[in-house]
Order: structure tokens, then sequence, then C-alpha cells
């Protein structure tokens, strides 16, 4: 049974998918039994057999170890947070009763299998974890053996990625695979839902910004506060009068169109942004009269109300 389109390139090489006469009369035990028989069988030197059964990115994959017993990985949420929907609280403990126990260096969940233990009985718990902790589509599983480098941390599919936490070693996932012995998720990104919150957030790092710009100038300086959804970005104007600062316009970005609505681009507009035409943004002049809080303010204060910035990603400061 061949691999399915985009999942082809996640399991590494070289591999094995599992395929025998008769296939179609096997069962799902069956088959996964087969892929564990086959990795027990060959001896690769410096790889490590490893058989994997998944539907969609609910996967367990297993290994032999060298004191002969069989160790297998269940995904987890903390490299495939999309996998929560699915292994909730409910199924985690479901899981667990099963005999999974929580791995915190990867956050999947291990089984260790004794070394006696038959590969049929193995591959009936495989099966049954995928069916009643992960809801699994057990009827059309896909099955693998694979090959990968022996080492202490081997590579694994990385956060985001197709089959994330699966250990691979395919030359196509190692731009984005995990090379270590553990993982830790990015702490979550601090949400401002109030321009308040913003301010309090990033006020400070901004306020610096543009006190930067202040003391040089007189030089090319600039600065870019990036939200991902839109920017505004400030220069000192030359003689030193003034800082000119531009807002990002629809007519920069066509994405913005659906942003920046009638209402919010009269925000703009009334805080004394000009509209574009001069410049290909919105545009104004803050005199240096006004301090380096306040502008700060100012500019946060319209990356939430016209932009709709609240910090679900982090705001991006750059500069020349």
């Amino acid at each position: 049974m061949g691999f399915r389109g985009f999942c082809a390139a996640l399991i590494a090489v070289p591999t094995i998918v599992v395929s025998l006469d008769g296939a179609a009369a096997q069962t799902p035990v069956d088959r996964i039994d087969a892929a564990l028989q086959n990795i027990t069988s060959i001896s690769r030197t410096g790889r490590v057999g490893y058989a994997t059964a998944w539907d969609g990115n609910k996967y367990v994959q297993c290994r032999r170890l060298q004191t002969r017993e069989m160790r297998c990985e269940a995904a987890g949420i903390v490299l495939q947070p999309s996998l929560a929907r699915i292994l909730n609280a409910e199924r985690q403990t479901r899981l667990t009763a099963l005999g999974w126990v929580l791995d915190p260096a990867f956050g999947n969940y291990v089984r260790q299998f004794p070394a006696d233990a038959p590969t049929t009985e193995i591959a009936g718990q495989v099966l049954k974890a995928l069916a009643e902790a992960y809801a699994a589509n057990t009827a059309d599983l896909e099955i693998s053996t694979a090959w990968v480098v022996d080492m202490p941390c081997p590579p694994r599919n990385g956060p985001s990625q197709n089959l994330a936490g699966l250990i691979n070693d395919a030359k196509a996932m190692l731009p984005t695979a995990v090379i270590a012995c553990s993982y830790k998720a990015p702490d979550p990104a601090q949400k401002a839902d109030t321009v308040q919150a913003l301010i309090a957030l990033y006020g400070p790092s901004v306020t610096a910004e543009i006190q930067r710009l202040r003391i040089n100038a007189t030089r090319k300086v600039h600065v870019v506060f990036d939200s991902d959804i839109g920017y505004i970005q400030c220069m000192p104007e030359i003689p030193p009068v003034a800082f000119y600062c531009e807002a990002q316009s629809a007519e920069s970005w066509a994405a913005l169109s659906a942003v920046l609505t009638p209402d919010r681009t009269a925000r703009l507009t009334a805080a004394g942004y000009a509209e574009p035409g001069r410049a290909p943004n919105y545009s104004k002049s803050y005199p240096m009269t006004l301090s380096d809080a306040a502008i700060a303010h100012e500019i946060l204060s319209l990356l939430h109300d016209v932009y709709g910035y609240t910090g679900a990603t982090k705001l991006t400061i750059m500069t020349e």
C-alpha cells in the first residue's frame, strides 16, 4: 500500500511500505504486525528500523531497542497543537489508561513492551490506541517501515509540519526538523485586547526606538513597527524638526483592503495622517516638541484601532 500524496516525503528513506500478497484480506492488526516483524528481522549498520502507522497526523511509531524491548511513541500536542482538538483531556486519560505515558522531552506518549511480547500483541495495542484515543480511521491506516540514522537524538519532523514529532531523517524534512534531545514549545504571544494593554506591553520598547531616532536625528536612521497585519514606519526629517511616519496602505499591500475599512482609515485621517498620493502610504509629521512616549502611544493606538493588532503575533521592530 503506497503513501498518499502529501505524506510521501514525510517518512524517512530508505523506506519499505508494507504490501504483501493478499493484503486486501489483511486486518489492520495484521498490517501493523507485519511492519513490526519487518523492523525486527532487518538489521542495518548505523541505522534503526522504525515501524509507523498513521491516519492523517495521528500516528504511532515503534522501534526495537538494543535490549529487544519495543518502544512505541504516539503523537502528542506539544509539537502538534492542532491535535488538541482530537486528543482532549478525556482521550488523554483514556490513552494513559491503555498504558501510555507522557514523555516530557517531546510531549509524545510512550509505551514500552517487553522483549518477549509477541508482535501481534503489540500491534493490537497500537491499533487500540489509535482507535480509542485518536479516533483514527483504522480501516485505512498508512503503514511504513524506515531505517533512520542511529544517534542518541535523531531528527524529528518539526512543529507545524505534517506528522510533527515523528522520528525522520528524510532530507526534505531536515530544514524544519527538531534535532535535539527535547523540545519546548515557544511561549504563547501576550495578547492585548485594549489599547491600554498594548501600550503596557510595547510602550517602553516603542518609546525607546523613537528616542533613538531623536538622538540620531541628523543621521539616516529609521524604525518599522510591523504587526504582520500592517506597519507604521518612522524616520527623522532633515533638518531635524519632526519625525516623519507612514502607516501602511492598501495601495502598498492589497491584502489590507479587507482590513482598512472606511471607518478605520477615518481614524488615521482623524489622527492627522494624510491619505496616500504624495506617498504610497498614509503619512504624518510629528513635531519634535512632542514627547517620545506620546508619539509611541499614538503609534500603538493606531496599530490597535486601525489594523486590529492585539499582540497575537509579536510586534516586529526593524531598523536600518
